[in-house]
């Protein structure tokens, strides 16, 4: 499996904690609102507004910034301890510790009321009050109807104080997923199960498949294992165990 090529693959992730959990949904939420908001098709426009929607409703609920700046620290201490390490290559070390610290500069002078552009933007406040909604007022049909470049500029106004967040998040989730080396493994008649190191400080769980199989992963991490039981879907719709041998690939992410 490890010689499959990108297209050939899919990856099911499973986050241990909810920060984690977080950070996974803000990178959909940024990688939806980038596809979709230079489409000329309407549709595509109200997708990415929908998202952003989502998005603000997300942030508004918590203090993600003091979440984001708590993990880049935490990263920082265990590279820092890594650097004493024998053998450690210094310079991509010390590289990898700088963007922390730019990252952690750049959080820092991020005002607390950073969303009060969009909170106090009249158009998108009537957009956000009626996202969840059937029937859209006037002022929604007519953003959506103009012209694709101006509703992308306009986009892009809205998204661009939010950038921070991606470039952070974007960058605490590559490490961690960088941080976990993958093993081949045998699901015996769907079902796998192993026993965790509970001295590592497990972040996330990655099941990497060949694309083209008609099952999945549903994974369960308690404290002292992980269980992985294969689903497939029977001819009347219902999700059943596969009863077959999987070989997958297995990748714990710790920092």
């Amino acid at each position: 499996m490890s010689n499959l090529s990108d297209e050939q693959i899919s990856i099911y992730e499973e986050p241990v904690n909810e920060r984690v959990r977080k950070f996974i949904k803000i990178e959909s939420y940024f990688d939806k609102m980038i596809y979709f908001k230079n489409k000329e098709d309407k549709y595509d426009s109200d997708s990415a507004l929908h998202t952003l929607c989502e998005l603000y409703e997300l942030l508004s609920r918590s203090d993600l910034k003091s979440e984001l700046i708590r993990e880049i620290e935490s990263h920082n201490q265990y590279f820092k301890k890594i650097k004493e390490i024998e053998g450690t290559d210094i310079n991509k070390l010390n590289s990898l510790l700088e963007k922390q610290d730019s990252l952690l500069t750049l959080l820092h002078s991020v005002k607390s009321n950073y969303l009060d552009y969009l909170t106090n933007d009249v158009l998108f406040k009537t957009i956000y009050k009626n996202f969840r909604s059937p029937l859209q007022p006037a002022a929604v049909d007519y953003w959506l109807t103009r012209d694709s470049v101006w509703r992308t500029n306009n986009f892009d106004l809205w998204i661009e104080p939010l950038k921070f967040i991606k470039e952070s998040t974007n960058f605490i989730l590559t490490l961690i997923r960088k941080s976990g080396n993958f093993q081949d493994k045998n699901a015996e008649k769907g079902f796998y199960i192993q026993k965790l190191d509970q001295n590592k400080n497990i972040q996330l769980v990655r099941i990497t498949l060949s694309s083209d199989v008609y099952y999945y992963p549903q994974i369960s991490v308690g404290k002292q294992r992980i269980n992985i039981m294969f689903m497939t879907k029977d001819e009347a719709n219902n999700l059943v165990q596969y009863q077959e041998d999987v070989q997958f690939l297995l990748t714990i992410c710790c920092l």
